[in-house]
């Protein structure tokens, strides 16, 4: 691979290449089975890298003679995320692309690319994508680094290691990419090679472009807001977030039998609050006397429950014996699209 040396290919080399190639691709996917839901392809380094491809380079498994396959199988599927065995060297970048075959020899579609990510060196990196591709498409590589001195046939990163010589990539040194849906020609080939990178597929049952798994929210439907439809022009989708609330409140005194609460909300609600006296380790409560309003969003309000005659008895009892009386207060939140939250507090008394 043209990492720190040049290497020359005659044209029977190429061709023999090129229908290693065809005929990997075509055994493996003949063998295919039914998709799964997730399918990973690819292969990492399984040593420590310590090559490094050339600068602006494109790359890609034109032929493998083993699994794992390169090859996206059959059916429709996003990548998701896509990972890297990184060398030692810092500030390598790389960038995942998936290539489609055309009908010219070392000619390929660019289907897909992910932005150039700047590597963590010495170990495997992962990268989160929403590609779309499909059956046959093949995984590739960009390496970044603009090129200078001798990084033009080294200094980037790691992108092949070696394995058996029925094994083929093919590349190309781009200084200017073609962007996505026009044709790379990745004349060069290197047999006895395979790509440092490995790619996570999730099924894509409804086709939006939404991996069924980890994307998308509605993966029964098509949609283009997370994988779920939008709503028709001129409405508002569905609230379907429940409101809080944050209850503030310091130590009450028994003599009025009232206990406040403080109340904001994050939204309009209507709010009830509901309390109850335990007194030290007795196991009887007291119910207050329960409180409704309408609030507005972010506004404060005080809320007013009401002691019983009983309760106060109760409560003074507790802390002429030096016992804490407490009340619990809970809220119940509803707002305008019927969602339901609740939140709670707990106040101290005294005399």
């Amino acid at each position: 691979m043209p990492m720190r040396s040049s290497v020359a290919w005659s044209g029977t080399a190429r061709r023999q290449a090129l229908v290693c190639a065809v005929v990997a691709i075509a055994a493996w996917a003949g063998a295919a089975g039914p998709a799964a839901a997730v399918t990973a392809i690819g292969q990492l380094d399984p040593g420590t890298p310590s090559s490094s491809c050339a600068g602006r380079s494109t790359w890609v498994q034109a032929a493998e003679s083993e699994t794992p396959s390169y090859v996206v199988p059959t059916g429709r599927w996003v990548l998701v995320s896509w990972s890297h065995r990184a060398n030692s060297t810092a500030g390598r970048e790389l960038g995942l692309r998936v290539l489609r075959p055309t009908s010219t020899p070392g000619s390929y579609t660019v289907v897909g690319a992910g932005d150039l990510r700047v590597l963590t060196p010495g170990g495997i990196n992962t990268f989160y994508e929403r590609i779309t591709v499909m059956g046959g498409d093949l995984l590739g590589l960009r390496v970044g680094n603009p090129p200078s001195g001798l990084d033009l046939i080294g200094g980037g990163a790691a992108c092949a290691f070696g394995a058996p010589v029925a094994n083929t990539v093919r590349y190309s040194v781009l200084a200017d990419e073609p962007p996505v849906g026009a044709a790379a020609l990745l004349a060069a080939a290197l047999t006895g090679y395979r790509l440092n990178v490995t790619g996570r597929l999730e099924a894509d049952a409804d086709g939006d472009g939404y991996g069924d798994e980890t994307q998308d929210e509605c993966p029964a439907s098509a949609g283009t807001a997370s994988g779920c439809a939008l709503p028709p022009a001129g409405t508002s989708p569905a609230d379907t977030t429940p409101p809080s609330a944050k209850l503030v409140s310091r130590r009450d005194s028994i003599r009025d039998g009232r206990i406040a609460v403080w109340i904001t909300t994050n939204e309009a609600a209507t709010v009830t609050a509901r309390g109850s006296l335990s007194v030290g380790g007795a196991a009887r409560l007291y119910r207050l006397r329960s409180a409704t309003a309408k609030l507005v969003a972010n506004k404060r309000e005080r809320l007013i429950l009401r002691l019983s005659r009983k309760a106060r008895r109760a409560a003074r009892r507790a802390l002429q014996r030096r016992k804490r009386p407490r009340v619990r207060v809970s809220v119940a939140l509803r707002d305008a699209a019927g969602n339901a939250g609740s939140a709670k507090r707990t106040v101290r008394l005294k005399r």
